[in-house]
């Protein structure tokens, strides 16, 4: 089994998704092929959505507790990003991810 990939140390940047001529195109380095190989998606609940919300939340709390949490993070911040793009702020992540820990402690 390879080692889980831990926090990707130096992101401070808010998640920028947008698309152009090429496709869609995001910040977020794609370090975890989970669901989907063919790459990111937002605007619905899929597989690129789902790897999407995977290595965002990988970056600020590691693979591990990403897994546990991927999936209600994409219902939440992925799947209702319109097809056209959008930003999801650092703050309202880390917000996020603070009140997932401290439901975990109990």
């Amino acid at each position: 089994m390879k080692p889980k990939i831990g926090t990707l140390t130096g992101f401070s940047d808010d998640i920028i998704c947008y698309r152009d001529e090429d496709g869609a195109h995001t910040n977020v380095p794609q370090r975890i092929v989970h669901h989907s190989p063919s790459g990111f998606e937002w605007g619905y609940g899929g597989s690129g959505p789902a790897d999407l919300a995977l290595n965002i939340l990988s970056i600020f709390i590691g693979q591990e507790l990403a897994e546990r949490h991927h999936q209600e993070f994409k219902w939440e911040f992925i799947a209702s990003m319109p097809y056209e793009g959008g930003v999801i702020k650092r703050q309202h992540i880390l917000k996020w991810i603070a009140v997932k820990v401290k439901e975990d402690l109990f």
